[in-house]
């Protein structure tokens, strides 16, 4: 029998903490500060999370330009310049892998998985993930990300996995989310799961295009508004006014001045209100009815 969401939930921070205990962050460590040049992270699905989260923090912790992408993109992207490319994957067995690897790049994976002739950045999970909704299986390599920029202190990661904020909500069938740059994992993640999960419909605002015409839709329509709030001078503005467009906001508020480990933060936030906006609609993240097209689309393996 499959494990439901609340048994997933329950186990989330445990699976987390397990792994960064057993996995060697000092090897992983030791191979991602020799990455000194322009690099392609890539990812699909709950891995395009870890991807886009990586890409940050190596743009960030290395001062490289890092660049997150597709495996299909890869494609047609002109990729003169780049030199690296990591590929995020869960199992690292997927079709999505062997297409991002099919380039003449130095080549890294990180997944709980090894392949040859690939660096690996391997990480442990002995308590595997049985969900349909990615969970853990996100978690657990954006930790890995995170402790790489934090130099393997897990000091911050023990408190952002033991808060508990409360949701006082109207469900609504379409979420408009109000996002940029240092929310854009925690968005991706809202994203993804409520379309993949069935839960509602999302749209993505960034938060200055939000000042050019896109208030339009709020006004005409009553959509649930998901407010990543950085306390800037813009998310300020937004806190005034926006309780005039919409009936029902949902404010994330910024807990770090840093913004990688906020996006982290913002991210975990965001599993839990995804969890509690099942739970009014009466589904499971983890056990999602799904269409019959999935499992036939999931496994194409033809060209791109």
């Amino acid at each position: 029998m499959k494990d439901n969401m609340n048994d997933n939930f329950s186990k989330l921070q445990a699976r987390v903490f397990d792994s960064i205990g057993k996995t060697d962050l000092l090897a992983i460590r030791n191979i991602l500060s020799t990455i000194k040049d322009p690099t392609l992270v890539s990812g699909v699905g709950g891995s395009s999370v870890v991807s886009l989260f990586l890409s940050k923090v190596l743009s960030a912790k290395n001062n490289i330009i890092c660049e997150d992408v597709t495996p299909r993109d890869l494609n047609y992207k002109n990729l003169q310049g780049f030199k690296n490319i990591i590929v995020c994957s869960y199992g690292g067995l997927n079709y999505g892998v062997t297409t991002a690897f099919n380039h003449d790049l130095t080549k890294y994976l990180l997944a709980r998985n090894t392949k040859d002739e690939i660096i690996n950045l391997q990480y442990q999970n002995d308590d595997l993930e049985k969900s349909f909704i990615s969970l853990a299986a996100t978690l657990i390599p954006m930790t890995i990300s995170l402790m790489y920029y934090l130099d393997n202190d897990p000091t911050i990661i023990y408190e952002i996995l033991n808060s508990s904020p409360q949701f006082d909500f109207i469900d609504h069938d379409i979420y408009e989310i109000l996002t940029g740059y240092e929310t854009s994992t925690a968005a991706r993640f809202m994203e993804s799961t409520l379309v993949e999960a069935g839960l509602a419909i999302p749209i993505l605002h960034d938060k200055y295009d939000y000042c050019h015409g896109r208030t339009t839709l709020g006004f005409q329509q009553d959509h649930g508004l998901l407010f990543f709030n950085n306390h800037n001078e813009l998310d300020q503005l937004y806190s005034e006014i926006l309780n005039h467009a919409y009936h029902n906001i949902i404010t994330i508020d910024r807990k770090y001045d840093d913004h990688i480990i906020n996006d982290y933060y913002f991210t975990y936030i965001s599993m839990l209100l995804c969890k509690k906006i099942a739970e009014q609609k009466g589904k499971d993240l983890s056990n999602v009815s799904y269409s019959p097209l999935v499992k036939k689309l999931y496994f194409y393996k033809g060209e791109m």
